[in-house]
């Protein structure tokens, strides 16, 4: 098989680390290289749409869903049954998509400083193949993914520029190299465009792409420590200021244990302040979290085990702008998420047999009294009525994710997939979805 190339995040991430490459010019001491893959999914979708919002005999809505799930009320390929319009809709489509990692094209150069020290730069874009919307007409964007500057030394090495980040990286490692590296998964994107999330969503939290400086200390009997600073992310809406650079890191402990045998450990986190906009900074709160699992290879049996705690984190991606990171009300208060994920594949000389099951959940709010300008005001907790109407807000309780596929490696750059994802959701209230994903197609990769 080809060397992997390593991704992590909401299907949305790559790590070129572990990339296999091709040289495409080698002169006066420098090298041009590339990487990449291309390819396409025929995908169905078969299930249930968003649970509907319940009204009463007047049309006021008295129970709304929100948070998770997929699909909307007006969702264009949900099914409504005239004779029944209370009754929850289906959704039935098939599309010819991008799978967990899309069309990828990088390509960089390295050079030697000094006989212990190299130095190298790399870019890479993606570029969906689906239409956004099911429009043909709408132009496809090419997303600059990553590009960095890398010193490779002794003491280690330092990256500088645009690049995944830590916090989460290695649950989503598992995800592509046991589970959905040449699959779909969960197609989060519905009707719209994006890459497929694998299992982000239901037990791992994608780490994402930021701009910063990550260092990579050298490793030591199987020991490494990276450490790194990004740019902040604000939570929109709710904590629109930061003001420090957002630290995260992880360390990583990799053994071989005999020839057949192989166990690599992981443990990650990041934490961020965030403030108001126009208040002091004594008004504060603070997302964070962390992740942590294994990967244990036996011969061609190979399992990964995952989790991550936090708050103010949400379910796709960490620190996510969402109903599932933080409340509506006038403190948005971040709520606290967790995460737990178990893959496993039996690889074969030609096959994977690839098998996972995650969850990822939300913590509902109790009830606060705050002083809001100076006077004591009930904030009432999730699920509770509220605002003038009275509305019962039901936020999503958990995402369930249940996955199994096959990948037929033609060659060691051609490699076909079918696979099959389940996906259940359940809100606070007593809300479901349950949707059905049938995927398969091929993946050329350099």
């Amino acid at each position: 098989m080809a060397g992997m190339i390593v991704v992590a995040g909401a299907g949305t991430t790559l790590a070129r680390d572990a990339a296999a490459e091709v040289t495409m010019v080698s002169a006066q001491g420098w090298e041009l290289f590339s990487d990449g893959r291309l390819g396409g999914f025929a995908n169905y979708t078969r299930g249930d749409a968003f649970p509907l919002s319940l009204v009463d005999a007047g049309g006021s809505v008295i129970q709304a869903p929100f948070g998770g799930g997929i699909g909307t009320n007006v969702d264009s390929n949900s099914i409504a049954d005239p004779a029944n319009p209370t009754e929850q809709r289906k959704l039935e489509s098939m599309r010819v998509r991008s799978g967990f990692l899309s069309n990828i094209f990088g390509f960089g150069v390295r050079t030697a400083l000094t006989p212990w020290t190299k130095v190298s730069g790399y870019i890479q874009f993606w570029a969906n193949i689906e239409s956004n919307g099911e429009r043909k007409y709408v132009t496809m964007p090419v997303d600059v993914r990553q590009g960095f500057v890398r010193v490779d030394g002794l003491w280690g090495s330092v990256t500088v520029g645009r690049m995944l980040t830590l916090f989460s990286r290695g649950a989503a490692d598992i995800d592509f190299l046991y589970g959905h590296g040449y699959g779909v998964g969960f197609p989060a994107a519905g009707v719209g465009s994006g890459t497929a999330a694998g299992h982000v969503g239901t037990g791992v939290l994608g780490p994402g792409f930021a701009s910063g400086v990550i260092y990579y200390s050298p490793v030591l009997a199987g020991l490494q420590i990276n450490v790194g600073l990004f740019d902040p992310v604000a939570l929109q809406g709710a904590w629109d200021r930061t003001k420090l650079l957002r630290p995260e890191s992880e360390i990583t402990y990799d053994r071989a244990l005999g020839a057949r045998a192989r166990l690599h450990l992981f443990v990650n986190g990041g934490y961020q302040k965030v403030y108001r906009i126009n208040e002091p900074d004594s008004t504060s709160s603070a997302a964070y979290g962390v992740g942590y699992g294994l990967r244990a290879e036996v011969g061609g049996f190979h399992l990964g085990l995952a989790g991550h705690w936090g708050q103010g984190l949400g379910l796709t991606y960490a620190l996510e702008t969402t109903e599932a990171a933080y409340d509506s009300s006038t403190l948005h208060r971040l709520r606290k998420s967790d995460g737990y994920y178990a893959q496993a594949q039996y690889a074969l000389r030609r096959f994977d047999f690839n098998a996972g099951i995650g969850i990822s959940r939300v913590k509902p709010l109790g009830e606060e009294t705050q002083i809001i300008n100076g006077v004591p005001t009930v904030v009432p907790a999730d699920g509770a009525p509220s605002g003038p109407s009275m509305t019962r807000q039901s936020l999503i309780k958990y995402q369930l994710g249940i996955s199994a596929a096959v990948v037929y490696h033609v060659s060691p750059a051609l490699h076909l997939d079918v696979d099959y994802f389940r996906a259940n959701f359940r809100w606070q209230l007593g809300e479901k979805e349950d949707v059905n994903f049938v995927s398969a197609g091929m993946t050329l990769t350099w």
